[in-house]
């Protein structure tokens, strides 16, 4: 097994761990981390930075592991709506990392986390203002969905800002160990097409 293969493995282990720890440690950890998930950047720079299957099964896989064990603590079906609604999120954020991976500078990926973020946060917000029948409906409820949220919990665009953080430094962390070296440009190319 190759080391970028390994230190994949640890970077998406780190993720599941991220995404599900603090839900089984108790209601304040939940609180205080809530959000700092990178799951859009995990989609990204698995399209971006990963060999086509590699990237398929390591984030793919991630997603659903960690989906399941917050589905199950939450008491939740496997699949149910939401899910579906954060896989498809997830799904056009590793599609968009695909297109983009002949560019995969620092500054590309910046832009492409800080848009990756917004999108899967309006995704995301949009589905809760859907799937609760808390928000009011009409435009002013999608609204609030998408700024302050439902009454008793942080605002939603802190929820983003929590988001965006752990996303860029995700993102960053992927790209330090799997961004392709100038001298192996042309075998990454071919890996890519794998």
């Amino acid at each position: 097994m190759s080391r970028r293969v390994i230190i994949s493995l640890f970077l998406v282990f780190l993720f599941v761990a991220i995404r599900t720890v603090p839900v089984y440690a108790g209601e304040q950890t939940v609180r205080a981390l809530a959000n700092l998930s990178p799951m859009a950047a995990l989609a990204l720079c698995g399209g971006m930075f990963m060999p086509r299957r590699t990237g398929v099964v390591l984030t793919f896989g991630a997603f659903i592991i960690s989906d399941g064990l917050l589905n199950f603590h939450y008491q939740q079906p496997l699949f149910n709506t939401y899910s579906i609604i954060l896989f498809l999120s997830f799904a056009t954020l590793f599609v968009v990392g695909s297109l983009i991976a002949n560019r995969a500078g620092p500054s590309i990926l910046l832009c492409a986390s800080i848009g990756g973020t917004l999108l899967f946060y309006v995704f995301t917000n949009s589905a809760a203002y859907f799937y609760d029948p808390a928000y009011p409906p009409g435009f002013s409820g999608w609204i609030q969905a998408l700024t302050t949220g439902l009454p008793g919990f942080p605002p939603t665009w802190v929820f983003g800002l929590r988001s965006l953080a752990g996303n860029l430094v995700f993102a960053f962390a992927f790209y330090m160990v799997l961004r392709p070296q100038t001298e192996n440009a042309g075998m990454y190319a071919a890996t890519r097409a794998a």
